[in-house]
């Protein structure tokens, strides 16, 4: 009963992610100027809560902007040729 009350409050909580532009525009401009970079190097790099990052890792990862791939035995971030373009769409806006 516990897991079926965690796991319900972690879909709505999924549903109910909305992203920060503003976060979303660091997170593209690192990738963009580094190619790709692991997760806590992203973390710092925009000053943003690891956990924050990660959420909207995820969002962006669900929309195909982004995708993780190994490199040198580290997983790391790297923009997909549509996170490309919605990165240099955000960097044009900020």
């Amino acid at each position: 009963m516990l897991k079926n009350l965690q796991k319900r409050n972690k879909i709505e909580s999924e549903r109910g992610f909305k992203p920060s532009v503003d976060i979303l525009s660091r997170i593209t401009k690192v990738l963009l100027e580094n190619n790709s970079t692991g997760k806590t190097n992203l973390s710092l790099q925009t000053n943003v809560n690891y956990v924050r990052v990660l959420k909207h890792l995820k969002w962006l990862e669900k929309r195909n902007l982004i995708e993780s791939v190994v490199e040198d035995d580290k997983i790391v971030i790297i923009l997909t040729e549509s996170g490309r373009k919605f990165a240099l769409t955000l960097t044009d806006i900020s």
